[in-house]
């Protein structure tokens, strides 16, 4: 049997790859993968937070019918019950396939959930002080000056939570070689950090110079937005956006060279080869686009749009330009057992790669980190639905309630084309 492996980098956004057409090189390892795999060039995430979208990744369904819509603190009770409740779970059975599962990740809870090993790290003071729902809620709507006093005193515990991507990729190496010890195909899951603000592990970039942080406060309308973004400053630590971005360019220069490491010790152990690789984002990011500062709120694309790349054994390179999503991965990878379940919202992306048989015209997305904001985005266009529009991070709204955009001559997302005679529904 083929080994499996999926891994995550965190708030990955196209736009900074030059995979995408990004002028700097963040990504000479993806490319050299891409080179030898498929590159989905319009893949989206069912949501711009990462618990709705992993669990479509393990279960094949859109976050309305697998339960989890929300990020953690705000997902309901409700929704926890229902994730309970849920039969498939791809993890589990990869396990009775005979595979031997193995995650290196940090969230813990129903993540959890099949592996025989999950390298979680040991959880520090702060992470179960925030594993709390309203605890971490108070420290979120803590006033900057306040949120900058408790940071100085859990900040070393707070960033030994994270593990940098090198010792990630140590472990798997050790996980994988355990896995060839006990005669089994391993499936790895991954789940990279570095590439979340603040950035963990990443060291600041050589200061640019520029001090554009005060013009930019300046210019954010809203004052809770305001307070929110001090926080950013406070955790990063850096006088502009400039090197803010620049940081985030390194996070992923960082995880890339670490991705090129595994990719090179799979090789000299014969088993690249006989590897199924997916490399995907659960969601992407904002770094100063539509008002939102260095934040996935919102369902613009700049939150939603991720790369995804595989290499399948046996298949050449390739570059797909049809609409793809986080809940056909499971379903791909059961059709590489020639296996299929009828409870899944994703499809199998096999005929897709082999035939150029589009699965669908239009992708479902979700916002984990507000009330009620849905959309709906074919090729051309986008529609949003923000019932309940207020950001669970930084108070404010960052959509109308009804919005559509032309993407095919607006692709940026800058003129909300909805005329309010319009009905819109949105299931």
């Amino acid at each position: 049997m083929e080994n499996i492996a999926i891994i995550i980098i965190d708030a990955l956004r196209p736009k900074n790859l030059s995979l995408f057409g990004y002028e700097k090189e963040t990504d000479k390892n993806l490319k050299k993968i891409a080179d030898e795999g498929i590159l989905f060039k319009k893949f989206f995430s069912v949501s711009n937070s990462t618990f709705p979208s992993i669990t479509s990744l393990f279960t094949g369904k859109y976050p309305n019918n697998h339960g989890i819509i929300h990020q953690a603190p705000y997902a309901t009770d409700e929704e926890y019950e229902k994730i309970e409740r849920e039969k498939f779970w791809l993890v589990n059975f990869l396990k009775e396939k005979g595979y031997r599962t193995i995650a290196i990740d940090w969230i813990g809870l129903w993540f959890k959930e099949g592996f025989d090993y999950y390298g979680e790290r040991k959880e520090a003071f702060y992470k179960k002080f925030t594993k709390n729902s309203l605890a971490k809620k108070i420290l979120l709507n803590l006033p900057s000056w306040a949120y900058k006093f408790g940071k100085s005193f859990v900040k070393k515990k707070n960033e030994s939570l994270f593990p940098s991507a090198k010792e990630m990729v140590d472990v798997a190496i050790s996980q994988i070689k355990e896995s060839k010890k006990l005669e089994k195909p391993f499936f790895l899951f991954m789940h990279f950090e570095d590439t979340h603000f603040p950035y963990p592990n990443v060291p600041n970039p050589e200061p640019s110079g520029d001090n554009d942080i005060e013009k930019v406060l300046e210019n954010i309308k809203s004052p809770p937005q305001r307070e929110y973004f001090k926080k950013r400053i406070v955790d990063i630590e850096l006088k502009s956006i400039k090197d803010m971005k620049n940081k985030y360019d390194l996070a992923i220069e960082g995880i890339d060279n670490q991705i090129g490491r595994l990719r090179e010790f799979l090789m000299k152990d014969k088993e690249w080869e006989n590897t199924l690789f997916i490399i995907l984002s659960d969601h992407g990011d904002s770094l100063d686009e539509h008002e939102i500062y260095f934040s996935h709120a919102g369902l613009f694309d700049e939150s939603v749009h991720v790369p995804l790349i595989i290499k399948i054994p046996g298949f050449e390179k390739k570059e797909i330009s049809e609409l793809v999503q986080t809940v056909d991965i499971a379903p791909t990878i059961l059709d590489r057992f020639n296996e299929s379940i009828e409870d899944f919202d994703g499809k199998s992306l096999l005929p897709l790669i082999k035939d150029g048989i589009p699965l669908r015209d239009k992708v479902f997305l979700f916002d984990g980190l507000a009330e009620n904001i849905r959309a709906i985005r074919s090729k051309d266009k986008k529609i949003i639905i923000a019932e309940g529009n207020k950001c669970n991070l930084c108070k404010s709204e960052h959509h109308k309630k009804y919005e559509e955009y032309d993407l095919k001559k607006d692709p940026r997302e800058l003129n909300n084309i909805y005329k309010e005679k319009k009905k819109t529904k949105l299931k």
